[in-house]
């Protein structure tokens, strides 16, 4: 007996017998020879095999494929796959986030879509979005060193722990690049804005053992204003196809229960920077916002390996990245600060802070003169202070070294140790502090009035730079071996077994003064926790028969600050021929409470809301506007809020399951795949939305907080382990190759996804929802990709389609139509389906130098209007953007 095989004996007896006691799964091997066919490890499994496809479905794009696709970067690339059901993009200028970006798989959400580089865990961003959900920031991944993306579009808990349920994105980068390579793109719009400009250089070198590659990218990007693009009617808040669009009733102006007060003449608001609407002092507020802003990045990624023995190979990559992002929004809008008329004594009041004046009619530049006793405010946007930008700096950082090779010929193995950290300080201007803009209307004998515009030395007085720094680390230890279990009379049970153990720890801290609430128009969100788990698990790939084969898998994660969570997966494979592959597969996924959820401060923000109750007791419509009625258009169409989202350190982990069924067809010139699956979580974690609370304010009215007339003041949400959500759907994909000869080769792929079920429950008390009818949700996409290819010529043509799918609100109106027994039409409350075309040609000059240019959304389709959003931009930003048509020119040179 050769030593290597007494090795081998005593390997799969150590191994096996303690992985055997745990039920293992993965993708059955395939090859006619095995031996003569290199493995690869596929994302959903830790075995390595000879086949892509597998009992678990897994979409593969390579770096060429979204090249002729004419994607700017990999979130792009993501955003056009048909089981993206919403994507968190920079579009987003309002939310906590504006500079990084994420997408949700399967509508599971970002926070439930995993990310992995070659396998291995990101860092989480540390700035949760909405204040709550923590989720890897696509914005910063490498492009240039992207050798494919593997999408496993089912739960991957089995395999990888927590945050796989609605799928995996693994991002395999290059490795062993030789040569220099020199790219340079650049992209603009055809409207104006948005330019583009990325190089990008790629280096690498090889020696008989080893291999380092480095890749370096950087990209500037211009911004695109909302008055670039008034073709899509996004320039001006009051636009003719949205009936419930208006200009900001927030210009200057006096609002109280008296009257006399001083108002503005058309003049006087004209000249002192607003916009006179007919019948108020108003101000339109997209002439100052971004659709999206002006960033730069830098991105680096080294990989190196060298062989230290013929069976020992060292291996990893560091990454560093770089961003700054800087988003502008409108002005503030202030009505914070009341105002008390009784008998000739005028009081200015906030809060604590209060001043009275003996002489109404010469306090606050006599504004107040001629008024009767009552309780005013101004109604002012500070306009002085110039746009509210956020500034946001991100520094990314990833180090992975381990070791991996062979033990005994046949079992694969490898350890490694990883460190991710990820730093973001945004820096804010254009605000003011509470106590600052009370010093200015109090100032001296008098005051002064805010009908007048400040000067600059005013405003620097009142004005305040909010900023907040926030850092987010992982550490993370694993091993894995895989390889021959046993040999069975089908072929040889293959299987995988390792452990991890992995620390995380974030922290996010704002100013001071935000900490408190003092700064006018805008909240923080500050926090800090960690936690530590560890997981073992292993797999088993049996071959029952020839054409059939059983995998199960299991893994057992131990938390430290909830306990710990078994799942296990089984899966089937079953091959009648060679080209058909039948495949089934169930598996329970779970999901850690977000690190913000439980261990954050309660996040404080700003909301602007309809109060639905109050509307409907003064006779309002709600969504309507009533510039007369300042009472009325307030509560139905633009009531300024406080909201505040609080953590929960009792939250539990979200459990469920994930199945799928399908088959795949692969023949010579047809590929094709089908797919049925659906995915249960039970205990989501989540909260209630404070446009949520008010429209549906009969079952969270414990949330709200009302004034004396019943008008809300103050909405309150806490995470809480909600009932349950289940998604089902279908997937479908095609492909099919034509040989033309002379003519060259023509590839026609299509990819489908079809929603039949998207339901959830608040609480087992409440009805249950139903996400497609209540509305924006579109219930299918679909793609279709044609290539031709001659010679040293391509040319790609694409395109993406998007269904019609029910208005954002559409639940309410239709609600509100039934209480009011009103016929209600079905089609004047839905978004129209979009299609977008993108056309690319490239031609290689020479081995060494290669040409591309191309058109994306060749016939400038803009975001789909939304009748039921009733305020701007009228379109679901997670699902459309505003960029137009974009053309670019790229040119490559190999050395």
């Amino acid at each position: 007996m050769q030593p290597n095989s007494i090795l081998a004996k005593a390997v799969r007896f150590a191994l096996i017998g303690g992985a055997a006691t745990a039920a293992l799964s993965a993708p059955a091997v395939y090859a006619a020879d095995e031996d003569k066919v290199e493995r690869i490890e596929v994302t959903g499994s830790r075995i390595k095999r000879t086949d892509m496809e597998t009992a678990t479905p897994v979409t593969v794009m390579s770096a060429d494929d979204m090249a002729k696709q004419g994607f700017t970067n990999i979130q792009d690339a993501l955003e056009s796959l048909t089981s993206t059901t919403g994507a968190m993009t920079t579009q987003s200028v309002h939310g906590f986030t504006p500079a990084a970006s994420s997408i949700s798989l399967r509508g599971a959400g970002a926070n439930r879509t995993l990310t992995l580089i070659n396998g291995k865990r990101l860092n989480q961003y540390p700035k949760p979005a909405g204040g709550t959900d923590n989720f890897v920031d696509t914005a910063n991944l490498p492009m240039e060193a992207v050798q494919r993306i593997e999408i496993l579009q089912s739960g991957g808990s089995a395999i990888y722990g927590a945050d796989a349920v609605g799928g995996v994105i693994n991002i395999i980068l290059k490795k062993d690049f030789e040569g220099v390579a020199l790219k340079y793109r650049h992209g603009d719009t055809t409207n104006g804005g948005g330019a583009s400009d990325r190089i990008s250089l790629s280096l690498g070198a090889s020696s008989d053992r080893g291999n380092v590659s480095t890749f370096i990218e950087f990209t500037d990007n211009e911004q695109l204003k909302a008055t670039d693009r008034e073709n899509f009617g996004l320039h001006t808040d009051k636009v003719p196809h949205s009936d419930f669009s208006s200009y900001s009733s927030y210009g200057a102006r006096i609002v109280g229960t008296g009257t006399g007060a001083r108002q503005l003449t058309a003049e006087e608001c004209a000249a002192g920077g607003y916009l006179w609407t007919g019948s108020l002092c108003g101000f339109d507020r997209s002439e100052w916002r971004d659709l999206q802003p002006e960033s730069t990045r830098f991105i680096s990624s080294t990989n190196f390996n060298y062989e230290l023995s013929d069976d020992i190979s060292f291996v990893g990559r560091l990454d560093f990245a770089e961003a700054k992002s800087t988003t502008n929004i409108e002005p503030m809008a202030i009505n914070d600060y009341d105002i008390k008329v009784d008998g000739n004594s005028l009081t200015v009041s906030n809060g604590d802070l209060s001043k009275t004046f003996n002489d109404k009619t010469t306090a606050l530049g006599g504004d107040f003169a001629n008024a009767t006793d009552g309780d005013y405010n101004y109604l002012r946007r500070l306009h002085e202070f110039s746009n509210r930008a956020g500034e946001t700096k991100t520094r990314n950082y990833f180090f992975t070294a381990g070791l991996e090779g062979t033990l005994a010929d046949e079992y694969n193995w490898d350890a490694s140790v990883n460190y991710g950290r990820t730093n973001v300080d945004v820096f804010r201007s254009g605000y003011a502090t509470v106590g600052g803009m009370f010093d200015y209307i109090t100032a001296g004998e008098n005051g002064n009035s805010l009908l007048e515009n400040m000067t600059a030395d005013d405003v620097e007085q009142a004005s305040y730079s909010p900023f907040e720094q926030a850092q987010s680390t992982q550490k993370n230890v694993q091993a894995n071996i895989s390889g021959t279990a046993f040999e069975m009379s089908a072929g040889d049970a293959m299987f995988a077994f390792g452990a991890e153990y992995t620390e995380q720890d974030y922290q996010t801290d704002t100013d001071s003064e935000s900490k408190k609430g003092n700064i006018l128009t805008t909240g923080g969100s500050s926090g800090a926790g960690d936690r530590s788990y560890w997981a073992t698990y292993a797999e088993l790939s049996l071959p029952v028969l020839d054409v059939l084969t059983v995998n199960a898998a299991v893994r057992y994660d131990d938390y430290s600050d909830f306990g710990g969570n078994v799942s296990p997966q089984i899966s089937v494979e079953y091959r009648p021929l060679d080209e058909l592959l039948v495949r089934g597969s169930v598996s329970s996924v779970f999901r850690a409470p977000d690190m913000h959820r439980v261990y954050g401060d309660a996040t404080k923000g700003f909301s602007t809301v309809i109060d639905f109750k109050q509307c409907q007791a003064l006779g309002g419509t709600p969504g309507q506007a009533y510039p007369g009625n300042e009472a009325l258009n307030a509560v139905c169409k633009e009531l300024h809020i406080d909201s505040t989202t609080g953590s929960n350190k009792d939250l539990e982990a979200e459990t469920g399951y994930t199945a799928n069924i399908g088959a795949v067809w692969g023949g010579d010139s047809l590929n094709a795949s089908f797919d049925l699956w659906e995915w249960k979580l039970d205990d989501m974690v989540s909260d209630i939305s404070a446009s949520k609370a008010a429209r549906e304010y009969e079952q969270y009215e414990n949330m709200i907080t009302r004034d004396a007339s019943g008008t809300i003041t103050h909405i309150d949400a806490v995470a809480q382990n909600l009932a349950f959500q289940k998604v089902r759907g279908i997937d479908l994909s095609a492909g099919y190759n034509w040989d033309l000869n002379n003519l060259g080769e023509l590839k026609l792929n299509f990819n489908g996804t079809y929603i039949l079920l998207s339901e959830g429950q608040i609480s087992p008390t409440d009805p249950v929802e139903d996400d497609i009818d209540n509305g924006d949700l579109p219930q299918y996409r679909a793609n279709l990709v044609l290539g031709w290819f001659i010679e040293d010529f391509e040319a790609t043509l694409g395109a993406y389609h998007t269904a019609r799918m029910h208005g954002m609100q559409y639940k309410t109106f239709k609600q509100s139509a039934i209480d009011k027994g009103e016929a209600f039409d079905e089609s004047a409350h839905e978004v129209a389906s979009q299609t977008k075309w993108n056309l690319t040609a490239g031609y290689n000059i020479t081995d060494a130098i290669k040409v591309k240019a191309g058109v994306v959304n060749l016939f400038d389709a803009g975001p789909n209007f939304d009748p039921t959003a009733t305020s701007w931009p009228h379109y679901n930003r997670s699902v459309y953007n505003a960029n137009g048509r974009e053309w670019f020119l790229e040119g490559e040179v190999k050395f």
